[in-house]
């Protein structure tokens, strides 16, 4: 068997695995400006997760290219693509080790990114909750909904919406 094209793969796999360690560096960064409330950080700092996500996406087709060439070398069907586990199955030692561990760190960094997005996503939701509800107390649209709480803490009774009126006095 030719250790070259399961070699190029592996090589792939780990440049694949260092984009997705910097992803997670950049959700660790990008978490540190939302609790920070850094507008312009966040703004700078979207532009650059923007490349390396487009970098990861192009390395995603040269990753799945070396399976399918992997694959083919080693007697499997290329399509539909097959999982790593199933390459690591059929290599010698020590490429076996070394695909079954990438596949399972890259797992796990898939993981940590789902989880640090929704945590973003909810603290973000939040964050625009807040706006909402704060607008609609200065403006006294909440009021208009019955919604809120009276002087004695209880909270007020539902009201039809109403549309909000302007006064034209000034």
């Amino acid at each position: 068997m030719d250790t070259r094209r399961i070699h190029e793969l592996c090589v792939l796999l780990d440049a694949h695995l260092v984009r997705y360690q910097a992803l997670v560096d950049y959700l660790a960064e990008e978490k540190k400006l939302l609790l920070a409330l850094d507008l312009e950080g966040l703004w700078s700092f979207s532009q650059r997760k923007e490349e390396l996500a487009r970098d990861i996406q192009a390395h995603i087709r040269e990753l799945e290219t070396g399976i399918s060439e992997t694959a083919l070398a080693l007697g499997l069907a290329p399509e539909p693509l097959p999982l790593l586990a199933d390459l690591a199955a059929r290599v010698p030692q020590p490429w076996r080790n070394r695909l079954s561990e990438g596949a399972r760190h890259l797992a796990q960094l898939k993981n940590v990114i789902l989880r640090e997005n929704e945590a973003s996503q909810a603290f973000i939701a939040e964050g625009l909750r807040l706006v909402n509800e704060s607008i609609d107390i200065l403006t006294g649209a909440n009021q208009l909904r019955g919604e809120g709480y009276t002087s004695g803490g209880g909270q007020g009774e539902k009201r039809p919406s109403l549309p909000v009126k302007l006064s034209r006095e000034v």
